[in-house]
């Protein structure tokens, strides 16, 4: 049978700051109770599947839910600090309702958003052209390998648009991503094809 390169998307767990409905970023949290309970279902319903190699963004909440999930597909986790979710500078910490940063919330408070990410955050340039670099960079080095990325919403948005061949640009409309849920994508041919998108069936 040939080869292919094989690319499982897993979304980090609900963490504390999830269920308070507070904006993330680079700021960190521990897992909530129920986010250790999906990650240890997770973990249960890859053991015994195989993987090459695992890759999880260097933030706590990913490295956490990848720790859980090497343990039963017995591989150590990688830290990449490339697929880090977007730094969103002032606005980390904050309300999500009032201070979402894409310009949703509020419109009273839509000033203070688009200056907050202007002058203290990422640029969404740089979340993305960082996302694709990284990203493909373990691509490269993992040709005709099963690779299990463990990451955040916005990397989930963006390399979704990617290997669909639509606008990366577009990435914060995608979703939502369920905390702990699946996405597959293999390349054939030259050419990525969706095996299964946000998948959180082994979560019921």
């Amino acid at each position: 049978m040939e080869k292919t390169t094989q690319l499982t998307l897993v979304r980090h767990a609900e963490t504390t700051m999830i269920s308070e409905n507070r904006i993330h970023g680079h700021t960190d949290a521990p897992l909530s109770a129920a986010g250790l309970r999906d990650t240890q279902k997770t973990a249960d319903y890859f053991r015994g599947q195989e993987f090459d190699v695992l890759y999880a963004s260097s933030l706590g909440r990913a490295m956490r839910t990848a720790e859980v999930i090497g343990n039963a597909i017995h591989l150590e986790p990688i830290p990449v600090d490339k697929l880090r979710e977007r730094y969103y500078g002032q606005l980390e910490g904050k309300p999500l309702d009032r201070f979402e940063p894409d310009g949703s919330g509020p419109w009273y408070f839509r000033p203070y958003v688009n200056l907050a990410l202007h002058f203290s955050g990422e640029s969404e340039a740089h979340f993305v052209a960082r996302v694709l670099e990284g990203t493909q960079e373990i691509i490269d080095k993992h040709a005709n390998q099963h690779i299990m990325l463990v990451i955040h919403w916005g990397i989930l948005g963006i390399l979704s648009q990617y290997f669909q061949g639509l606008d990366v640009k577009e990435w914060r409309v995608i979703g939502p991503w369920t905390a702990c849920g699946i996405s597959e994508f293999e390349l054939k041919d030259g050419r990525w094809q969706v095996n299964r998108m946000n998948d959180g069936r082994h979560l019921n």
